[in-house]
């Protein structure tokens, strides 16, 4: 197992199940960490010796009939933004590096009640607001392709799955940090409905789109990972079916991101949706640059009421990236804020409305492949665009009408995948995960 990439949440379960040793998992992962971590720079903090001693207890408790459930003895990393209790929760910034965690947060705690083994904290984007180049610790590199970067802002979270360092990872989504690095590394990264998931013990960016959430290898390892991390099953609403085999009706809505897509990304989307039982109808969305304006305002001014203060008591201790987005929310009033609360309402029932009868949304999680490392730069038709810049049109919707999505990756052949977004109406996260397994077949 020490030289073999982590499996699935679902897969190695299984394996466990029949007799593997979650120690010899744990030591895999470890020594894929050392071997492949100083080039990747997924992880900036592992507790080798916690790690370990979970996992034989793991597998004390499992060949002794108390096995806790699919996530016993699985590897799971956790994005430096959610405590662990005396470890180091850091947000990627000096401004917080001699910060360690008195609790565990929430989320993680339950976590670790279903029997899951967390490895380390994983490298982020400064504060969740700097760029792609973390001026502490450096720049997360694809393991698709070492000239490519991951997008953000759960960079390392999705490098470490996609390296083989864990099972799954956690990640925080509060404009689509989890949906870009999916898109980038080709897996599946989860934004639940807002406040299905407990954000307790974790760092706030903006509260009122912030989520935690999952970066895993199918649909159903989200799952798994998202009841476990809510403490709750997943339970469809309203007496709505299951989407297993049935009709599916889909909207698209161009009009909501405004912005061209590579030929690529349309090409695997039509063919994603190119079978019988799958109807797509364009979904109208007005007022899109108000609206995108609006995310753009909440997520600085929120930010701007938590890290003013300590920032500009060490302004040396945050990256030029962060302090010019501190900059910006000092600038938002609260009249100018306050509207953009209006807008938000506003369209979050223009949007609840026309959603009515459809099983989904689908939305491209980004308007190319993996970005470049040098300067996130993606390519589409032939013009290179920038990767970051993207999410406030293709991905911080979600946070914004508090709607449950999955990014969801697309084959491409002979080139790195591309992604699309599924969502569904807010509270409907079991449907939307029943969905995409039809859909995908994982």
């Amino acid at each position: 197992m020490k030289s073999d990439a982590c499996g699935s949440i679902e897969e190695l379960g299984e394996r466990i199940a029949s007799g593997l040793s979650p120690v010899k998992v744990v030591e895999g992962c470890l020594e894929r960490i050392h071997d492949l971590n100083g080039q990747i720079r997924a992880m900036i903090f592992v507790s080798e010796t916690e790690a370990l001693d979970a996992a034989l207890q793991a597998e004390r408790e499992i060949r002794s009939g108390r096995r806790r459930g699919p996530l016993h003895g699985v590897p799971i990393a956790i994005k430096d933004v959610v405590d662990v209790k005396h470890w180091p929760t850091t947000g990627g910034s000096r401004l917080f590096g001699d910060r360690v965690a008195q609790n565990t947060a929430a989320c993680v705690a339950n976590l670790q009640a279903a029997g899951a083994i967390v490895i380390g904290k994983t490298n982020l984007h400064e504060l969740c607001a700097g760029g792609h180049d973390n001026p502490w610790f450096g720049k997360v590199v694809n393991p698709l392709d070492r000239s490519r970067g991951t997008g953000g802002t759960s960079s390392g979270s999705a490098a470490a799955v996609a390296a083989g360092f864990c099972a799954a990872a956690i990640g925080t989504d509060t404009g689509g940090s989890n949906r870009s690095p999916a898109a980038a590394t080709g897996l599946f990264g989860y934004k639940p409905s807002n406040g299905l998931i407990d954000t307790n013990g974790v760092m706030g960016i903006a509260p009122s789109l912030d989520c935690v959430g999952v970066l895993a290898r199918s649909a159903r390892d989200v799952r798994l990972m998202t009841e476990a991390l809510a403490g709750t099953r997943l339970s469809v609403q309203d007496g709505k079916q299951s989407a297993s085999g049935t009709g599916l009706t889909i909207g698209v809505c161009p009009e909501l991101t405004g912005a061209p897509v590579d030929s690529t990304v349309e090409t695997a989307l039509a063919a994603l949706f190119d079978r019988s039982n799958v109807r797509t109808v364009e979904v109208a969305f007005g007022d899109r640059e108000e609206f995108v304006a609006a995310g753009l305002t909440i997520l600085q001014y929120e930010f701007a009421q938590i890290y003013r203060e300590p920032i500009e008591r060490n302004p040396d201790l945050v990256g030029e990236a962060v302090r010019a987005f501190l900059q910006d929310g000092i600038g938002i009033g609260a009249d100018v804020y306050d509207r953009a609360v209006e807008v938000r309402e506003e369209a979050c029932r223009r949007v609840m409305a026309r959603m009515a009868g459809l099983d989904a949304l689908a939305v491209p999680t980004a308007p190319g492949s993996a970005p470049r490392l040098a300067d996130e730069l993606t390519q589409v038709n032939g013009e290179l665009v920038p990767w970051g810049m993207a999410g406030g049109r293709f991905r911080r919707w979600a946070n914004m009408l508090a709607m449950p999505a999955l990014a969801v990756p697309l084959d491409v052949p002979g080139g790195l995948p591309v992604s699309v977004q599924l969502a569904a109406l807010p509270g409907r996260d079991a449907a939307l995960l029943d969905l995409v397994e039809a859909l995908t077949g994982s």
